[in-house]
């Protein structure tokens, strides 16, 4: 069976969207499967090898392709059009050899995977990030933008070969709105890094925090904490959003005298985030406001960045991140400071507590790899194949 893994962004895009994408399509590959990424062309001159190596800190591998195409749209398209047909022009002629599972989180590409589902040779995946084929949740009135992707939901969703949610209580909703879909739960996926040195870690006294800057992932509620830890020596730096969050961050912390102590650096390539939690990260935060949507609907990728490293993490007792971290997270009520300061001060202070969070951290770490990912969806997708593969004579 071969893989295809379709995402309309650019290559090299900003944020953990492509990233993701990236790391699921690789991860097929590093099984062993034949993997293709069709992805937005993004930069001009870039060497795509290279870019595994220096931007997402992957190895290139020789069953792993990334097919980089030209955006392109008509006078009734968009311009992630181009990468559609491309996607499905490849998908096609795979399927002339062989079992193809194809996987996007594309909801525009949906019409098409109905259509290429009919191909004996070929199963079609929606990953799933939210939940519009039932609003009830998001009150009384909607977008246009929503209603239209609930219409899309349930025209489509039902049609294609499975759904891949990323925590159980998405499955438990879509499975209430599409009871005979073939669905399964996982989460999104760690990378399997080295061990560092566990004191050294510990003191280094640097909380790190990981995502984009806004409200709900529980930004401005770290920026206080990170008041109150810096008058205990322990240093808080930010990584995410765009400029002008880093800027608004840096400039509140300066204001207070905290700049030495108070660090925030915009969205930067994967392989840039991982040296610098490499380099210094004693602890990591995933404190998000409790929203139906970071409830329910979630993986925290933040929290996977944490566990890759090793780095214990101090998160909000919610359904997502408790999903993801199990044993190894230390929770603590929204918006507490008081007790997030408090029990970031323990884990620094005491090397035992902290050394046990490590191993904690470590072991959930080994359970949720991109690679046991990969061999589950490869399972999921294998058993969507009626009378089991079909191969050309």
């Amino acid at each position: 069976m071969t893989i295809v893994w379709i995402n309309k962004r650019n290559w090299q895009h900003p944020g953990p969207i492509v990233n993701m994408s990236v790391h699921n399509a690789h991860s097929f590959a590093s099984i062993g499967l034949t993997s293709h990424l069709v992805i937005g062309a993004g930069p001009e001159g870039t060497a795509t090898d290279e870019d595994l190596r220096s931007f997402y800190a992957l190895e290139p591998l020789p069953n792993f392709t990334v097919h980089r195409v030209k955006r392109q749209g008509g006078l009734l398209t968009s311009d992630s059009s181009s990468i559609f047909r491309a996607g499905a022009k490849l998908v096609r002629e795979l399927a002339a050899k062989g079992p193809v599972a194809v996987f996007t989180r594309e909801i525009g590409l949906l019409g098409r995977m109905t259509w290429m589902s009919r191909h004996p040779n070929i199963r079609t995946f929606y990953e799933l990030h939210d939940l519009f084929a039932d609003l009830s949740w998001r009150g009384q009135k909607h977008p246009w933008k929503d209603l239209r992707s609930c219409w899309i939901e349930k025209l489509f969703l039902g049609r294609i070969s499975g759904l891949v949610c990323i925590t159980r209580e998405m499955e438990k909703r879509y499975l209430q709105v599409f009871p005979k879909q073939a669905t399964i739960a996982l989460p999104l996926g760690t990378d399997a890094l080295p061990a560092a040195d566990v004191e050294a870690r510990r003191k280094s006294r640097t909380v790190f925090y990981v995502g984009h800057m806004h409200g709900p992932k529980g930004v401005s509620f770290l920026q206080n904490a990170a008041i109150k830890l810096a008058r205990h020596g322990v240093r808080t730096e930010f990584w995410g959003g765009y400029e002008k969050d880093a800027v608004r961050i840096r400039k509140a912390a300066e204001e207070k005298g905290l700049g030495q102590w108070i660090e925030a650096v915009p969205f930067q390539p994967p392989a840039a985030l991982q040296a610098a939690m490499a380099a210094r990260a004693s602890l990591g935060v995933v404190m998000l406001a409790d929203t139906y949507y970071n409830r329910y609907l979630t993986c925290p990728v933040k929290a996977l960045d944490y566990l890759s490293h090793g780095v214990p993490a101090l998160g909000t007792d919610i359904p997502s991140v408790r999903e993801v971290l199990e044993d190894a997270g230390t929770y603590l009520p929204e918006g507490n400071e008081e007790a997030f300061v408090t029990a970031a001060l323990h884990l620094l202070d005491d090397p035992a507590a902290y050394a046990d969070a490590v191993s904690r951290t470590r072991t959930r770490a080994t359970q949720i790899t991109w690679q046991e990912r990969a061999k589950a969806l490869t399972k999921f997708a294998q058993e969507q194949f009626s009378g089991g593969l079909v191969t050309p004579s």
